[in-house]
Formats: structure tokens, C-alpha cells, sequence
């Protein structure tokens, strides 16, 4: 594929943080749009853009020296800054992003969960740009496979020909891109649909939405160093998505009570 997309003189601009810029202008922008038709500051959603992408990247980075490959970065400290040599995980820029969306929209004194529904309308595309910047530079690549999907990559510059030259395999980033549209539909249907029953009920239902398929895609993946447990039973990103749905199921149902109990109140 395409690891680096252009070359400004002599630096190389990485598809992987190219596309991480797209797809967060891709979610502040629509958020933008969104915002006023439900009674919301605009304006908010270009903060949270920025804030959001720094420490989701900052996120994404740490959670992969501390989670999948310490000893490596242990011995070559140096390793830490060549970001442009990949090393990113998806879980720790949603940590580090939804953290620093909440710390925010405290400090500003917003309501919260009103910001934060809105914002996960949004959240997909990020997920999606993600994605293709995965298959352009090559990384979270699939198993080996003859079905007539299969993708081979070829630039040396690539993780996958790395591991796996001129071979056909699953294209697992095609497979989560897909996903990702698919959320972006289901959340903009169930929010305008005026299925939300209560304030904050967006983001545990997005967080489920995604661990669920995306703990089922990772079957196909071959990049063993995204961390592999139990016997070589599941990877990390299964075992995140187990207890970010069992947390998310538990946010669920404690917002739920919380708006029952302002509903009873208002009465």
C-alpha cells in the first residue's frame, strides 16, 4: 500500500497520522453541523477536535509501548519517539480520548452527557479513517487466506510484507472500515430516530456497538504483537473489549437509573 502518502522536501508524511487528521476534522466538522440543530455550542465541538486527537494519539502510543511491547522500547528507548515506524493501539486513543472530552467538558462547566452524545455521532469516522491509514501503512493486518477478498501487500516499507511478503490475507482493515460505517449509521439513526430515553445513553451503546464486532474481527488478524493471552486464546484488543463491555454495560444502567431519578425529580 502506501505507508508514506507525499514528501514534503525531505520529510515523509506517515498515512497513518494523515489520516488521523482527516478523520478528526471529520468528526469535529459533522459535530459542528450537528450542534446547533440540537441546541448545542458549535464551537465546543473544533475544541474537542483537537484536544481529543493529541491525547487519543498520546493514548494510542503509550498503550502500545506499556501493553504489547515493553521489553522492545525497554531496550531501545529511542524507538519511543519513531512514531512514524507505527506502534499505535486503537483502545488506549479511546481512553485517552473520552478522558480528555470529559475533563474538558467539566472544566468548561457543560452539560456533559449532552456534548458527549452528540460526539459519538461523530466518533465513527475517526474510526473508519483510522482503519484505512491501517491499510495504506500496512499494520493490523490479517491471517493468510485463498478467498478471493484476500489482499497482498508489496511495499517493503509495510509491516505486513514484513511478516508476510506477496502474501494473500484477510484485509481486516477493510473489514473494521465497514464496521465503522456501519456504526456511524446506527448511531445517527438511533439518535435522530429519537430513540435516546436518557442523557448519556449514546456512549456506553457506541462503546458495545464497537467491542462486540471488533472482538469477532480480531479472530483474523495475525499481528501477534498486538499481545496474545490464555494459551493463545485471545489478543489484548479481545480481552479490552470483554471488560470494556461488561464497564460499558455497567454505565449503561447506572446513567439509566440517574435519568429515571432527575425524570422523577422534574416531575
Amino acid at each position: 500500500m502506501r505507508p508514506f502518502l507525499f514528501s514534503i522536501g525531505e520529510m515523509q508524511v506517515p498515512s497513518f497520522f494523515f489520516m488521523i487528521m482527516v478523520g478528526t476534522l471529520a468528526c469535529a466538522f459533522y459535530c459542528y453541523w450537528v450542534a446547533p440543530r440540537v441546541g448545542l455550542r458549535r464551537e465546543i465541538y473544533l475544541d474537542l477536535g483537537m484536544i481529543g486527537m493529541l491525547c487519543g494519539v498520546l493514548g494510542a502510543r503509550v498503550f502500545h509501548i506499556f501493553v504489547e511491547a515493553p521489553d522492545y522500547y525497554l531496550e531501545n528507548p529511542m524507538h519511543v519517539f519513531e512514531f512514524w515506524r507505527g506502534g499505535f493501539v486503537s483502545f488506549g486513543a479511546y481512553i485517552g480520548g473520552t478522558l480528555s472530552v470529559f475533563a474538558y467538558l467539566k472544566l468548561r462547566k457543560l452539560p456533559v452527557l449532552e456534548y458527549i452524545d452528540v460526539l459519538t455521532l461523530g466518533v465513527p469516522l475517526i474510526q473508519f479513517c483510522i482503519r484505512v491509514a491501517c491499510l495504506l501503512a500496512g499494520c493490523c493486518y490479517g491471517k493468510p487466506t485463498d478467498l478471493p477478498w484476500a489482499i497482498t501487500f508489496t511495499d517493503p516499507a509495510s509491516t505486513a510484507y514484513y511478516y508476510f511478503p506477496n502474501v494473500a490475507l484477510h484485509p481486516v482493515q477493510i473489514y473494521s472500515a465497514i464496521h465503522a460505517l456501519t456504526l456511524f449509521g446506527i448511531m445517527n439513526w438511533f439518535y435522530f430516530k429519537k430513540k435516546r430515553r436518557f442523557p448519556g445513553q449514546c456512549l456506553p451503546l457506541m462503546f458495545i456497538l464497537y467491542f462486540v464486532p471488533r472482538a469477532i474481527i480480531e479472530f483474523w488478524r495475525a499481528d501477534a504483537d498486538r499481545g496474545i493471552w490464555f494459551n493463545n486464546t485471545l489478543s489484548t484488543g479481545q480481552v479490552m473489549g470483554l471488560v470494556g463491555c461488561i464497564f460499558f454495560a455497567g454505565v449503561y444502567f447506572y446513567l439509566k437509573k440517574r435519568g429515571e431519578r432527575v425524570a422523577d425529580t422534574a416531575e
